[in-house]
């Protein structure tokens, strides 16, 4: 009980120290991802123009910028990934004030900045899945991901011409107790994971899965290849026709 009462006392003014420290390094990244529009946009000022071409260019090259940045944080993310020795989530059961709890939260802080700036552009794109591979997911081929929601990628993998659906919840952290636990996550090819669905820690979505949207899979759920889940929490309701397991 003592060093429950130390850690909470503790928590909050750590909290604020590491809140500051992860200001200076989204400053350092946020700024490098906009150094190429700054550099356009600086072109643009520059050019021997009429007033409103230079406007126009102006306008042009902010809209460029813009999407100049988003690209620039697909690359930067994943290098300090590395550079700040976050890696990824830790598997296992550990205290916020922790190093395993750090390295939860520095990784994922990472995805915060890109879901928070710039995400809902290469949604159902072949780039978000590009990013989450660079950040440690095993994705198949043909994988569609039409979610903002998504963290501890090193310990989610998803198969073959697997869809998951708009504003789906895709993690593999809960926090329980005043505790962290993580657990991989593993979906295999041919999912259909609906609309809003959730997906907590340690689930497990077999080949040909539906999970229908709004359902909300329990901690350590097993799907069997080709079942129909639903509800909250989620159960199975029906088998898909047609669909044999590899």
């Amino acid at each position: 009980m003592a060093d429950t009462d130390w850690q909470r006392r503790l928590l909050t003014p750590v909290q604020f120290v590491l809140s500051l420290a992860l200001f200076a390094e989204a400053a350092i990244i946020l700024g490098l991802a906009a150094w190429p529009g700054v550099r356009l946009f600086l072109w643009a000022q520059a050019l021997p123009l009429g007033a409103r071409g230079h406007a126009l260019a102006i306008a042009l090259a902010l809209g460029g910028a813009y999407f100049a940045f988003g690209l620039s944080l697909l690359v930067l993310l994943p290098v300090a990934r590395w550079v700040t020795f976050a890696r990824g989530t830790p598997i296992g059961t550990y205290d916020y004030l922790s190093w395993d709890g750090y390295r939860w939260a520095s990784y994922n802080a990472l995805t915060l900045f890109l879901r928070f700036s710039f995400v809902n552009w290469i949604r159902v794109t072949p780039l978000l899945p590009l990013y989450h591979r660079l950040m440690g997911m095993r994705i198949g081929a043909r994988v569609q991901i039409n979610t903002a929601v998504v963290a501890d990628q090193n310990l989610i993998s998803i198969g073959d011409d697997t869809v998951i659906g708009g504003d789906v919840t895709l993690v593999a952290h809960a926090a329980e107790r005043g505790r962290l636990t993580a657990a991989p996550v593993v979906i295999g090819r041919q999912v259909t994971v609906g609309l809003m669905a959730v997906i907590f820690p340690g689930c497990v979505l077999g080949d040909g899965a539906i999970i229908a949207a709004g359902a909300v899979l329990s901690k350590n759920t097993r799907v069997g290849p080709g079942e129909i889940w639903s509800g909250v929490p989620a159960r199975k309701v029906g088998r898909r026709t047609g669909f044999r397991a590899g």
